[in-house]
Order: structure tokens, then C-alpha cells, then sequence
């Protein structure tokens, strides 16, 4: 087809205007309470890179490797907090001696009897070399949270601890196990050491309101334990992953959470540890995406953002803006091949639309590269991606027509080609009901995933956004969703199981978390093009049960 001069240029001229609106409005710099000038206290750190992770019992720190790592954060602190001396750890505390850093050493405790004295030993040894560097003991870590060891075994282990090294020792763990321990394990301990996670807490908080909640909680806890020292163990916020309820992850929320932590705990004297260095991809496959996004350094060791000035969510959107408008450009000419001849005004419509598809799939690609962890996920992504890719060539185009373009195959005939594929029903027809199929199903299993398994799941929204649009405009150009097609049981499930998970998902999450209520747009707008088949089936009901009353 001869594409239209005038229209594709006016076409281009929207996608390009769209696509700096969208990621002008996205990289835009927010104002936030800077740092005080000087170092953090103190920061959890974990050597691991890569695919690199503490459950692989062969793997050991190269020494090199720490060394770089306490090298570079020396500069933000003197401070380092390790959970554990096995897998070669225990070398970064003479490395931290070396950078003029101190180290919170920490004995990793779980159920295994054996496993529990050889961290015993070892952190007990390291720290009787290293008496100048090991500025306390943190005898486990969550263990009363996992429910690996009771009260009476920790205050066993810390004794052990404490006669061995001389040195100050305590037990970390959230508030919770904190207020309901035994008496004697705060007298046990030299300070108390707890975790105050505003996103991870049964009522998630906010990054603004982050700081007030912790100051809260602490003040609880000062009050259950009179005389006694209070130590931050683990704060922090994630820059990355779900939201849950009004815990937004994102680079803006971590670097307010921080920020006006830091200054918070410099005007109250406050001794803490944030979590913490470096982005851990292993995390991610106990925590979702949110699991390896803690860190203010990314996996690859770059700051995410600075602590004094303005912070941009997406501080290269220049060049974000020259890779959506090339995309837009490459929709707009499949576009305009593939679909109809339009007018000036429908040119400049489907410029306006490209933009957004352009932006959408940068969006996507770039979440892409965060989930990416393991082949599987890396399948998962790459499918999603040649979905978004099918959904550009085969429905975008069909919905530029100005006579009714092609329907899709139901979902019936699509699956009776899937079980026998054959050149009859091959053409546009069946690639639009494989897209669509595929597309829904997918969103499908996402949803039921939410319902009964949500808590670490991500909400694809970039991914399934453009599929659910583009059926649902593609319905509306040929009105199907007035028509009452014969022989769509298939269509009434699908949009029943929709409206369910739908329902189910909006109770699970909440009203606050608007992540999730755009997920539950999305789905509903997956049923859009089959309301005609849906109000058939209700009154085929009404009038089976009419007859049913009659008789």
C-alpha cells in the first residue's frame, strides 16, 4: 500500500511531541530533604555479583573482590554490617581494617546444630584477631522470625559468644519478636539491634511517611526496654519491584526514604545500619524483583542516586526519549504499509498512539532487564516481548482501517488450529486469535498468581496494557462488543475467570495501591470485546430460568 505523505508526517510529528511529553514527565527531577554532609553509620554489605549466591556452598569471596567493594564504600562509610564468616566473608574484616572501617560481625544462625558451631567458631576466632575492627557481635539474624531457634538457644549462643571475645554482642530481629521476647534475652544483650522496614511491615508505609513510622515503632520500643540502647539494625527502601499498598519501590522513594532517614537519625542521635550496599540479584528468587532492588549501589557497583540535590526516577531521559521515538517511528511505518490510508487527522491519531506503544515497550524492555535473573525468566521476558511485537504488527495496523477490520478467530477455533494446524483458517483471522489467546491467557495466569501467591509477584502492567488497548479498540472499530456471536462459551469463561481474579485481586491489595488497580483496569478492559457474548449468556440464564419457573 502507498503510504500517505501528509498523515505520516503528521503522524511523526505526534509520536515525537508524545514521546518527550512521556519521558519528560518521567525523568522529572524532584526536590528532596538532602543528607546531612558526612558519611552513613553503617551498611549491610554482601560480596556477591552476578549469579553469585550464599546458597551455592562452593562459592567463595575473592578476596580482590572485597577489597574493591570496602574500597569504594569507605568513601559513604566506616561502617560495614556482614551476616555471616563463611563462603570466605571472614576476609573483609581484616580488608575493613585495611579501608579504616569497623565491622558489625555477624553469626549466621539457622537449625542446623553443626552448621550454627562452625559460624560460632570461626566469627569467634576472627573476631579475637581483629579486636580494634569488630565494633560488636550480632549473634543471628531473624532467627526467632524464621522459627529455626527458640529464645533459650540464642541466650546459649550469645553467653558463648560474650565469654569467648569480651566484645559487645546483641540478637537482630524485627520489632515484633523484639516486644515479645523473654526478659532475658534483652539482658543478655549489650544493645538491641531491630529491623524497621517500612515497606515490608504488615501495614505497609510510604516513603514520606516512612521516617514517622520509624519513629514510632523506636519510641515503642524504648519504652518496652527503659535503660536500654536502641540500635536501627536494617532500614532501608527499595528502588524497584510491587507496590504494596501505598510502598511505591521506585528511585524517588528510596532516595527520600534515605535521605530524610539520615537526617532524621543526625538530629536524634540515632545509631543505625542501612541495607543496604549493593543490589543482591540472587534475593529475587525468594522476594520478587523487590528482593534484589535494597541496595543504594546497583549489582554493577554504580550510585543509584546522589544525597544532596534533585533526584530523577530517570536521569537519562534524553536518550530514553531518542530510543521511544525510534520505535514510534518503526509503529508508525508498520502502521501505515500494513493499515489503512488515513486522513490528516487520523495521521496525527495514530502518531499519538504510536508514541504511547513506543514509550510502552521501552517501559517494558527496561523492566525486562530487571527481572531478568534465571533462563526461565529470561523466556518468560522474551515471550512477553514478541507478544507486544505480534500485538504491533498484526492488531495496530487492522485498527487504522477505516472499514471494519479483521476479526479474530474465536477462541474455540484458535485452540482447534492449535491441536491441528493446517493451511485451512491460516491468514490474518487466525494471527489476531493467537495473539489474543496468548494475551489473555497470559494475563490470566498472571491474575490467578495474584490471587492466591501475590506477595512477591510483579504487576506487568506495560507488558498486557498494549494487548488489552489494541483488542479493545480493534472490538470497538467493528462494534463486536454489540454483537451476540453464537458459540462463545470459551469468551463467557475467560471473561468470568477475569472479573473474579479481578474482584479477588482489588480485595487482596487494597485501595491504596494503584499498581494493582491499574492491573484490575487492565483486566477488564481484556473483557471488553466479549460483553456482547457475556449478555447472551446472562439471558440465556434469565430465560432458562423463566422456563425452569414456569414449568
Amino acid at each position: 500500500m502507498k503510504m500517505a505523505t501528509l498523515p505520516y508526517l503528521l503522524g511523526i510529528t505526534a509520536a515525537a511531541l508524545i514521546s518527550v511529553c512521556v519521558w519528560k514527565l518521567l525523568g522529572a527531577p524532584v526536590n528532596i530533604v538532602d543528607a546531612p554532609a558526612g558519611k552513613v553509620h553503617c551498611i549491610s554489605y554482601t560480596p556477591y555479583r552476578g549469579g553469585e549466591s550464599p546458597f551455592d556452598h562452593s562459592f567463595r569471596a575473592e578476596p580482590a573482590n572485597i577489597d574493591a567493594d570496602l574500597a569504594q564504600l569507605s568513601k559513604v562509610s566506616d561502617c560495614v554490617r556482614l551476616y555471616s564468616v563463611d563462603l570466605g566473608l571472614d576476609a573483609a574484616v581484616p580488608l575493613a581494617a585495611k579501608h579504616h572501617m569497623q565491622v558489625l560481625l555477624g553469626i549466621w544462625i539457622g537449625y542446623n546444630e553443626a552448621y550454627n558451631q562452625r559460624q560460632l567458631a570461626k566469627a569467634i576466632e576472627v573476631a579475637k584477631a581483629n579486636p580494634q575492627t569488630v565494633r560488636a557481635i550480632i549473634v543471628g539474624n531473624e532467627v526467632l522470625l524464621r522459627g529455626e531457634q527458640t529464645p533459650e538457644d540464642l541466650l546459649r549462643y550469645i553467653d558463648e559468644v560474650k565469654k569467648a571475645t569480651g566484645l559487645p554482642v546483641t540478637y537482630a530481629d524485627v520489632t515484633h519478636f523484639w516486644l515479645n521476647a523473654p526478659p532475658a534475652l534483652a539482658n543478655a544483650v549489650d544493645f538491641i539491634t531491630i529491623h524497621i522496614l517500612p515497606y515490608w511491615e504488615d501495614k505497609p508505609t510510604s516513603a514520606k511517611r516512612g521516617v514517622a513510622y520509624l519513629d514510632q515503632v523506636r519510641a515503642e520500643v524504648a519504652e518496652h526496654f527503659p535503660g536500654k540502647r536502641i540500635f536501627i539494625g536494617e532500614t532501608g527502601f527499595p528502588s524497584a519491584g510491587r507496590d504494596r499498598e501505598a510502598a511505591v519501590p521506585s528511585i524517588i522513594s528510596q532516595a527520600r526514604y534515605l535521605r530524610e532517614f539520615a537526617a532524621y537519625a543526625d538530629t536524634h542521635d540515632l545509631d543505625y545500619n542501612l541495607i543496604e550496599a549493593y543490589d543482591q540479584p540472587w534475593k529475587r528468587a525468594q522476594e520478587g524483583t523487590v528482593g534484589g532492588a535494597w541496595g543504594i549501589f546497583t549489582a554493577d557497583r554504580q550510585p543509584k542516586f546522589p544525597w544532596t540535590g534533585p533526584v530523577s526516577a530517570h536521569p537519562h531521559w534524553h536518550m530514553e526519549t531518542g530510543i521511544a521515538f525510534a520505535f514510534s517511528i518503526t509503529i508508525l511505518t508498520i502502521m501505515a504499509f500494513r493499515g489503512g490510508k488515513p486522513e490528516p487527522l487520523g495521521g496525527i491519531g495514530a502518531g499519538v498512539g504510536a508514541g504511547f506503544v513506543g514509550s510502552a515497550l521501552l517501559l517494558q524492555i527496561e523492566h525486562s532487564m530487571i527481572a531478568w535473573r534465571t533462563p526461565l525468566e529470561g523466556a518468560v521476558e522474551i515471550l512477553l516481548l514478541m507478544q507486544s511485537l505480534a500485538v504491533i504488527f498484526f492488531v495496530l495496523p487492522e485498527i487504522t482501517r477505516k472499514k471494519a477490520g479483521i476479526a479474530p478467530l474465536s477462541i474455540a477455533d484458535t485452540l482447534n488450529w492449535l491441536r491441528r494446524p493446517t493451511s485451512q483458517g491460516r491468514g490474518m483471522a487466525l494471527y489476531l486469535g493467537l495473539t489474543q489467546l496468548a494475551a489473555t491467557f497470559g494475563s490470566l495466569v498472571v491474575s490467578l498468581g495474584f490471587c492466591f501467591d501475590g506477595r512477591y509477584r510483579d504487576f506487568p502492567l506495560a507488558a498486557f496494557a498494549l494487548p488489552a488497548l489494541s483488542f479493545a479498540l480493534l472490538s470497538f472499530n467493528r462494534g463486536d462488543q454489540k454483537r451476540a456471536y453464537p458459540d462463545r462459551r470459551e469468551e463467557v469463561m475467560f471473561s468470568m475467570l477475569f472479573i473474579v481474579s479481578t474482584a479477588i485481586i482489588a480485595y487482596n491489595e487494597g485501595p491504596l495501591n494503584k499498581e494493582a488497580l491499574m492491573w484490575c483496569v487492565i483486566n477488564l478492559i481484556f473483557v471488553l470485546p466479549w460483553t456482547g457474548q457475556i449478555k447472551a449468556a446472562i439471558r440465556g440464564l434469565i430465560t432458562k430460568s423463566e422456563a425452569v419457573a414456569s414449568t
